[in-house]
C-alpha cells in the first residue's frame, strides 16, 4: 500500500466532510493496512484502510453489531468507500491508549483486569438458540458443523500449491484437521457472541481510571464459542493473565489448552489466507505448543 497516497485519500475524505483541510495527527500501519489520524478545528476523526478486499464493509457491520452487544465505548462509523482502489472507512475517534502500553503497576494491571474480562464475559453472554453463525442468518447446531463450513476454504488454500505453507506445515495442518472433531467435541454447543480478534493491542484505556475507553478492529464477529475469543488474550501482554481472570469468573470447559494452539494456529492459517500473511517460525513454535498440550492432555 502506498503510505503517501493513502493519506492524500484521507485528506480528501476528511476534506469532502467537513469542508476544510485536516492536520495529519498521525499515521500508523496495521496487520491489515493502515489508519490516518486526522484533526481539524472542526473534528478529529480516523480514516482506515484495509489490504484485503471487502474487509472494510464487514468490519463496519461489525462494528456496528458489537456497539449493541458491549458496555464501553465502540467507535463509530461515518462513511465508507473506495477510491484510487483503496477501500477506507471514516469513523469516530475514541480517546484513549493502547492497552498494550498499561503501566506495569498493580493498580493499573489488576482495573483493567477486572474491568476487561467483565466486558467481555457480559459480550459472551449474548447466544443464539441457533447455534453458530456461518453466514449472514445461517447457522448450525453444531460447532464441529460450522468449523467445517469456516475452515474448509483455509484448509484448501494452506494445502494449494499457491500456499507459502512449507510441506511439513501442510502435513500438519491435514493432522490438524482430522482431529478437529475430537478436539472441539467438549465445546461443540451453546454459541457465544464474540470480537473474534479481542487482544489487547485492540483495546484503548483511560489514563486516569485504567478502564476500558474503547474496543477496536473487531474481525469476523458473530455467533461462534466464546474460546473463539478468549484464546487471542494469549497473543499481546500474557504477563496481564487475562485468562485466569476470565477463568475465575466463569470457568472453562476442560481441554482448553490444547484447543487454544488448535484454534490459534487455524487463525494464524485465516490470516495468511486473508493478506499473504506467512511467517513459518511463529507457525512451527504454536505448533510444537499444541503438540505437547495433546500429548499431555
Amino acid at each position: 500500500m502506498n503510505k503517501p497516497q493513502l493519506q492524500r485519500i484521507a485528506e480528501s475524505v476528511y476534506q469532502a466532510m467537513f469542508s476544510q483541510n485536516p492536520e495529519v495527527s498521525n499515521i500508523q500501519e496495521t496487520f491489515y493496512g493502515w489508519v490516518v489520524f486526522l484533526i481539524s478545528p472542526k473534528g478529529k476523526v480516523v480514516v482506515k484502510f484495509s489490504r484485503e478486499f471487502g474487509r472494510i464493509e464487514k468490519e463496519v457491520t461489525g462494528l456496528e453489531l458489537l456497539k449493541k452487544k458491549v458496555t464501553c465505548p465502540v467507535p463509530e462509523v461515518y462513511f465508507f468507500g473506495r477510491s484510487e482502489g483503496y477501500d477506507y472507512m471514516l469513523m469516530e475517534w475514541l480517546e484513549g491508549i493502547s492497552a498494550y502500553e498499561l503501566p506495569d503497576n498493580p493498580n493499573a494491571i489488576e482495573t483493567f483486569r477486572e474491568d476487561y474480562t467483565n466486558i467481555l464475559i457480559s459480550l459472551h453472554e449474548h447466544t443464539d438458540s441457533r447455534g453458530f453463525e456461518t453466514t449472514s442468518e445461517k447457522f448450525e447446531p453444531s460447532l464441529i458443523d460450522a468449523f467445517d463450513q469456516w475452515m474448509y476454504p483455509v484448509l484448501r488454500y494452506v494445502l494449494s500449491s499457491a500456499s507459502p505453507f512449507s510441506c511439513e506445515l501442510k502435513d500438519a495442518y491435514t493432522l490438524l484437521w482430522e482431529k478437529k472433531t475430537e478436539i472441539l467435541m467438549p465445546i461443540n454447543n451453546h454459541s457465544s457472541f464474540v470480537h473474534d480478534d479481542c487482544h489487547i493491542a485492540n483495546v484503548l484505556f483511560d489514563p486516569k481510571t485504567y478502564k476500558i475507553s474503547g474496543l477496536l478492529d473487531p474481525c469476523d464477529v458473530g455467533f461462534k464459542h466464546k474460546e473463539f475469543d478468549i484464546f487471542h488474550l494469549f497473543d499481546v501482554r500474557e504477563d496481564l493473565k487475562l485468562v485466569d481472570r476470565y477463568h475465575e469468573k466463569s470457568p472453562l470447559i476442560e481441554g482448553f489448552e490444547v484447543r487454544r494452539y488448535f484454534l490459534g494456529l487455524w487463525d494464524d492459517a485465516k490470516h495468511s489466507r486473508n493478506i499473504g500473511w506467512y511467517d513459518e517460525s511463529w507457525i512451527n513454535s504454536k505448533l510444537d505448543r499444541f503438540n505437547t498440550a495433546y500429548k499431555q492432555a
